[in-house]
This record gives structure tokens, sequence and C-alpha cells, in this order.
């Protein structure tokens, strides 16, 4: 109820368009730190950097907002400090935090009350293909190449510049710069906090899992030790919003057989954008999981990663783990958005082009190896591969002026 309000045209240009210039002059707290997630889940970089900041810096007043009731149930369950997007008290911390901590756009927390607040977007993913004001061609062309009238009154946070958009190294910092239109120098090359949890000890990864995420993930988790391999296919969205499943598993029979023989289990694990897709049926060795759910701490398990041009790739690389690269409609994708590199030269692994090459890899799984140029790569997009990313991002920005 609240949020269609909200969301009316009449209240934006009456009541919410006021509250935003009234923001842009309130005295803000710099020990109050606001945090927005990706599609309002419990899930990335927010998720993580949150966590920690609770756990290991009880000095700054950490505060979750979302617009899911699910996640704000799960996380009043676990005593966390979480609001409804549309509630008072998250339009108060809204207005009374000096930094932000999104995931993509203002609207993550609230565009309206962030004022003269510290935008410090936390993205999700080292980005291989255009975004943001690099997009140059698809369906979001008229948002950021041409920024029709429409979105700019009716949809501002996608015009807001971040303040900081944290990075993972030189390289990539250029490239948010580039796509923000910010400078290089804010764009901090300081690590993703969701890939901290790769560098613990397994039993801990194992303790962590029990004890702050739902039981499914333990139970899968555990489920790893009856098969000898465990592979994950992650893809990317398509920005035409196709499904794409079809022509990538044309046969999902022989795939389910080919993982049998290899006692190899295949999970699927889509975009959340894609989360609508109707998905596969279970098979005896493939499970399909929900979209918008949480795999970071179950990585560390699993044997290798398949997909396409999804950004996952440049974290999994960290595991120093097999990549498979299965972009099966290269062509048609490079149309719809453009890379920022050329996409044969900045993959660590083996690029398969059709599904019959993908099942005579996936029958070999023995002998699948990292890449040559994997050491080379790592260092490019990653300038700390290790575990201290929260740790840097808390004390960057406690060191503002």
């Amino acid at each position: 109820m609240l949020r269609s309000i909200f969301k009316s045209h009449k209240v934006q240009a009456f009541l919410l368009y006021p509250l935003y210039f009234i923001s842009r002059f309130l005295k803000r707290d710099a020990n109050i730190w606001v945090f927005g997630p990706l599609n309002h889940s419990f899930l990335d970089n927010s998720k993580y950097l949150f966590l920690y900041m609770t756990k290991e810096h009880p000095e700054i007043k950490c505060v979750f907002i979302t617009d899911n009731r699910e996640s704000w149930s799960e996380l009043r369950r676990k005593n966390l400090t979480c609001y409804y997007k549309w509630s008072f008290k998250a339009f108060y911390y809204g207005l009374k935090a000096k930094y932000y901590f999104i995931s993509a756009y203002i609207d993550d927390i609230n565009f309206w009350t962030s004022g003269n607040a510290v935008i410090f977007n936390l993205w999700h993913g080292i980005p291989l293909k255009k975004i943001e004001f690099d997009i140059d061609s698809g369906p979001f062309v008229d948002r950021y190449e041409k920024q029709k009238l429409y979105f700019k009154i009716f949809k501002p946070w996608l015009y807001r510049r971040p303040d900081f958009v944290l990075s993972t190294s030189e390289t990539v910092s250029k490239l948010f710069a580039s796509a923000f239109r910010i400078k290089s120098e804010n764009c901090p090359a300081l690590g993703y906090p969701r890939t901290d949890i790769f560098f613990l000890p397994p039993n801990e990864i194992k303790e962590y899992i029990k004890r702050e995420e739902p039981s499914f993930l333990y139970d899968l988790c555990k489920s790893f030790e009856t098969y000898r391999h465990v592979l994950l296919y992650m893809p990317t969205w398509r920005d035409d919003r196709s499904d794409f499943l079809q022509t990538a598993f044309p046969d999902i029979e022989a795939l389910n057989s080919v993982l049998a023989n290899q006692n190899a289990l295949l999970l699927i694990k889509l975009h959340p954008n894609d989360s609508s897709f109707k998905m596969f049926k279970d098979l005896s060795n493939i499970k399909s999981l929900k979209a918008k759910g949480d795999l970071y701490p179950v990585l560390p398990f699993t044997t290798a990663l398949i997909t396409d041009y999804s950004s996952v790739y440049f974290d999994y690389m960290l595991l120093k783990k097999p990549i498979i690269f299965y972009p099966f409609d290269l062509e048609n994708y490079q149309k719809l958005r453009g890379f920022y590199f050329d996409y044969r030269e900045v993959v660590p692994g083996e690029i398969v082009n059709g599904f019959d090459e993908l099942l005579k890899i996936l029958s070999d799984l023995g002998n699948l190896k990292i890449s040559k140029n994997y050491e080379k790569l790592l260092n490019m997009f990653w300038k700390y591969p290790d575990g201290g990313s929260s740790e840097r991002i808390v004390r960057f920005v406690k060191a503002l002026k």
C-alpha cells in the first residue's frame, strides 16, 4: 500500500520532491551508515559489509533498508537493525545518515532522503559488458544515452552520480569512472566484501553458513559430499529478456546422463533479473536454485564454474579454480550490449561454443585445469586478492573528511 502511494507521480511532485530539497540542508551523522540491497534482497556486497560492520564496528550505527518484506523479517529475526523502506524509521535514518552504501542506485535505500549524504556505490560486479552511461546499444540506450525526460522526472535516482564507486583494481576504476561519469580517484580499489568469505578456512565457512544462512544452503553444502564434482552454471541476463535456457541446454536429459557418469552435480543459478524464468525440473544430477538466493558462501566448495558474460567469473578467479565459458549466443549478445574488452582476451578458461562441445568437456571433468592466463588476469582485475575488503572500506570511509 505505502509503496504504491509513494510511487504515485502526484505524491512525488507534491511531497517527495520537497522532501528531497529539504534533505539537502540537514546536518548528518557520520556515525550512522545505511545500507541498501541489490533487488531489495539480502545479498551481495551490501549484505557482507553490513554483517561485517555489525560484528566488528559496533561504534557505527548500521541500518539495513529494504523494500522486501521477506528480507525485512529475516533480518529482524536475527536481531539486526533493519527497516522497511517506506516506514517512518527508514525515512528517519535516511535523513540522519551521512553515508549511504548502495548496490546499484540511490533508490536501493531512498532517493528522496539522500540530499547531501555521501553516496558510496558498492556495485555488484566487475563489468565485462558496458554499463550505465557507457551503454550505446540495446534497450537501455533511451535511459542513458538519450536520457528521456520521463526518466529524469520520475526516476531521478538513475542520474544521481555517486560520490564513490567501489572498485577492485586500477583497470576497473577507469571503467567505473567512465560509466558513472566521476573521477578515477573516486573509484577506490578496495575489493568486494562478498568475496572476503572465500579466504576463510573451510570449517569456518561452514559454521558461517550454518549460523547466518537459510537452512537449505547448509543442507545443499552437505549434499556436495556425495559427489565427486560440483559444477555451478551462472549465466548473466539478457537485456531483451529472452529465455535462453532452452538454447543453452537443448537436451537436458543428455546433460544429466553425462553428469551422472562423472558423479557430478550441476547447480543452475540464474541472474536475479531472470527470476521469472521457468526452470528445468530437478534431475538426479541437476538442481535448479532460486535466482534471488545467495550462493557466495558455497562457491569455495564447488569444483568449477560454467558461465558466459556474467561478472561472477571475476570473483570466482579468486578461488583459483577452473572456469568454463559457454557463450553460445556471443554474436547476438554483443549486438545488444557492447563489451569493454575483447571477450576472448579476458576470459581465463576454455571457450565452448556449442552444446555438444560442452558435453564433451563435462565427460572428462578429471582433466579440468585453470588456464595459462589465469594469474595475469587475476592481477589485472584484483589489486588485493585477499579477505580484507570490508575492513579496507571501513578505514577508507572513516578517513573521509
